[in-house]
């Protein structure tokens, strides 16, 4: 079955530079400048396998169709890379920057053919110029020279990402980054790829709540015992009531509560892992408020006897104590406290 998953730290870590090329890109100029050949050293791959991990994250889309271009040309890369890397990635960039109609930074498209293990991806990475200065010094004096056509090791030169993964493993079929829209993606970068959002704004927002309740429930055990996980839940829905886009670091960060540091950080690194594996981590996208509504805010437990309980907020707000790990004799000892009961049905 596909995963939802996005790459994980340790994927990320495991990437293999198969093929790499970039051709260069300048506001002035029609077309590209193609390159036929890109030697590189050991530690200038490894700068290029930094700037593919930096970027292996984003927005989760689907293409458009069987027979979109940029689909079809990544799968006559994945499928014979030594002869038709060349020449694909020459069409990919010129249609790049065809479609860029508004006028665009000088810099490089970076096309890699990338595995890990048996997994074969498409990186295309627009990475833009950067000045950089050399200086000179004549005694006391420096002298400041500009040194032209330079990318850094910089994320901020990252301007555009899209991580293309063909095959049936997965739910999604690119990663997309784009600087200049971070939550979404720019019309023309659109077109160019010919993608739509896997997943809409709503459907991400009920996510990023049903998620963190999911993980709560399941870690119990690792939880502040102090802590219920509809309080984690709790968080969640505040955090995203009050923000107008998506950020996985921040999100996690409002998230996990807890005095003790250690168990923080064991948490923080727990939740990241389990919203990675459900394919949230890394995407940014503008919260939906409308998807928390009173059915989402509402918590629900029931018993092995079938005895509901529900409320929203805080339990302790509504003198309820359920705690997160059953006593010796595996019997969970449920405390609500109340000044009267009603008859409902």
């Amino acid at each position: 079955m596909p995963k939802e998953s996005v790459l994980s730290v340790a994927d990320k870590e495991a990437i293999v530079i198969e093929k790499l090329i970039f051709h260069i890109i300048l506001k002035d100029d029609v077309q590209p400048y193609f390159l036929d050949e890109l030697e590189i050293t050991k530690e200038q791959t490894k700068f290029f396998k930094d700037r593919l991990a930096d970027s292996a994250q984003g927005r989760q889309y689907i293409f458009t169709g069987e027979d979109v271009a940029v689909r079809k040309l990544a799968q006559t890369i994945i499928k014979a890379p030594d002869a038709n890397f060349i020449k694909a990635s020459k069409d990919l960039t010129d249609r790049f920057k065809t479609s860029h109609t508004s006028n665009t930074n000088d810099g490089v498209f970076v096309i890699a053919l990338a595995s890990i293990k048996k997994r074969k991806l498409l990186f295309m990475v627009k990475l833009d110029h950067k000045k950089v200065y050399e200086y000179k010094l004549k005694g006391n004096k420096a002298l400041l020279k500009e040194v032209q056509n330079t990318f850094v090791e910089d994320k901020s030169a990252i301007q555009k990402v899209a991580l293309i993964d063909i095959s049936a493993n997965v739910v999604w079929d690119v990663l997309v980054y784009d600087r200049s829209k971070p939550s979404s993606i720019t019309d023309y970068f659109r077109n160019f790829l010919s993608v739509n959002p896997r997943e809409t704004e709503s459907q991400l927002t009920s996510n990023a709540v049903s998620f963190v309740l999911k993980w709560a429930s399941e870690n119990r055990n690792l939880l502040d015992p102090e802590q219920e996980p509809s309080q984690y839940k709790n968080r969640a829905i505040e955090h995203l009531w009050n923000i107008d886009t998506f950020e996985t670091d921040a999100f996690i960060k409002f998230v996990v509560r807890d005095d003790d540091s250690n168990r923080r950080s064991r948490l923080e690194a727990s939740l990241h892992d389990f919203l990675t594996e459900k394919g949230l981590a890394g995407q940014s996208f503008d919260v939906n408020r409308n998807a928390l509504t009173k059915k989402t805010k509402k918590n629900v437990r029931q018993t092995a006897e079938g005895v509901k309980i529900e409320w929203t907020g805080e339990p302790q707000d509504h003198n309820i104590t359920i705690p997160n790990e059953p006593n010796n004799n595996g019997i969970y000892c449920i405390v609500i406290e109340t000044s009267d009961i009603q008859e409902i049905q």
